[in-house]
């Protein structure tokens, strides 16, 4: 038996899809935060600043500081800012710019394009002054690799596919900030003040929340919402340590 003293929970595949709350996930949060567990939001959420995170989650009865959701979109402007260098042009939404406070985010030359998600604001125009700074000389870093996300119209384009044009286009490797970098797990975990094999990570996605985590040396669990499909379960590559319905059978982890 292995003893989970702390989580690394999801958010979109996990709490809610987009819009909508999955059914027990609150009560799933409340029976963690009545017995103390130690848990922390990780998020590849590229369209939302931390804030509009913790209100989303407040508006669906989950109450939490915004200090305990990490998503790739404030990382990596935490990782700017450690770099020196601030000048940095953003393909992201107004909303996730928030996290850019006290950063040059109009710099003619900068030194960072930091790619993210626009939804339907996603133009070829925008993409195109995005690889037209790295052409002339910045370097990308990209949110987050996701192929595709459950929106409410279903599977929809994630970050990933628009970071894959442009490294295509541009011919440089993107910096990946979001999971399923270790980096990135590991900035959670020093942040909860446990070592990787007491913590489980609690996600829907088998590449980046699940094989990412396992990279890591975190406990893995999928669950079976979000965009989790049955073959995810035939990979050879990735073998989850457990299975659940729902985070509302958090429960069974203790």
């Amino acid at each position: 038996m292995r003893e989970i003293k702390a989580l690394l929970i999801d958010l979109d595949g996990v709490i809610y899809n987009d819009s909508e709350r999955i059914p027990g996930s609150d009560k799933a949060i409340r029976w963690l935060q009545k017995r103390k567990i130690p848990f922390r939001f990780i998020t590849n959420t590229t369209m939302k600043s931390r804030a509009t995170l913790q209100k989303k989650l407040a508006d669906f009865g989950i109450k939490v500081p915004e200090s305990s959701i990490f998503s790739a979109a404030h990382a990596a402007a935490e990782y700017i800012r450690r770099s020196g260098k601030h000048n940095c042009h953003l393909l992201l939404t107004d909303d996730a710019k928030q996290d850019y406070s006290g950063l040059n985010t109009n710099s003619d030359k900068p030194n960072w394009v930091v790619a993210g998600d626009l939804g339907d604001n996603m133009t070829f125009n925008k993409l195109n002054t995005a690889f037209q700074k790295l052409f002339a000389g910045a370097e990308m870093i990209a949110l987050q690799k996701n192929r595709y996300w459950m929106s409410d119209r279903g599977i929809t384009l994630d970050a990933g596919a628009f970071v894959a044009l442009l490294e295509f286009a541009s011919g440089k490797n993107s910096i990946l900030i979001g999971k399923p970098s270790k980096t990135f797990y590991e900035t959670v975990l020093n942040d909860l003040g446990f070592p990787p094999e007491d913590v489980a990570m609690i996600g829907d996605d088998i590449e980046s929340d699940i094989k990412g985590a396992e990279a890591s040396g975190i406990n893995t669990v999928l669950v079976k919402t979000g965009k989790f499909r049955p073959q995810d379960l035939q990979r050879k590559d990735v073998s989850p340590w457990k299975l659940l319905d729902s985070i509302s059978e958090i429960h069974k982890l203790f």
